[in-house]
């Protein structure tokens, strides 16, 4: 399993460093790393829950200026998409749960997807997720399509059009 979770961290630590785009269909794509975390309203979920729907992953912190320009664009997105197999995950990392739980209470108009924290960033690790926000798009099979580090992938149309086509 560490073997795997190892392979997994150094395909998207390469991607994301080298080369930002979206992977093709003839590349070898890593699966979602196996996790399970329980969100801050107790809902229990892992990587078996995104299996059905395309699934943004974002990892992010309340003190990252970029994520808060970020997170609004997320969530209209997803309220976009409602009605589609799409799910958006957020995950805290880099932070305190306290941080988190605070930020999430005073924009909580933002956060219509769940939203969790992860202690000693361990989920974060498995997925090669070093800075805030990081981003992974996964298709219905949970294999990555869209590693992204930074802001401004909601600003590109080519997000929109991979995304489409995994819905």
């Amino acid at each position: 399993m560490k073997k795997r979770n190892w392979y997994f961290t150094l395909i998207l630590l390469f991607v994301m460093i080298f080369s930002p785009r979206v992977i093709n269909a003839e590349e070898e794509r890593p699966s979602v790393p196996p996790f399970q975390m329980t969100s801050l309203t107790g809902q229990t979920f892992s990587e078996k829950e995104m299996l059905g729907k395309a699934t943004l992953v974002v990892f992010w912190a309340s003190w990252c200026g970029t994520c808060h320009e970020e997170l609004p664009k997320i969530h209209e997105l997803q309220k976009a998409l409602a009605d589609r197999p799409f799910q958006v995950l957020a995950i805290g990392f880099r932070d305190s749960n306290k941080n988190i739980q605070a930020y999430v209470e005073q924009h909580s108009g933002i956060f219509s997807f769940p939203v969790f924290y992860d202690q000693g960033d361990q989920v974060a690790g498995r997925f090669g997720a070093m800075a805030t926000p990081t981003l992974f798009l996964f298709d219905q099979e949970g294999k990555l399509v869209v590693p992204y580090r930074g802001g401004g992938l909601l600003d590109h149309p080519q997000f929109y059009k991979t995304l489409e086509a995994l819905l």
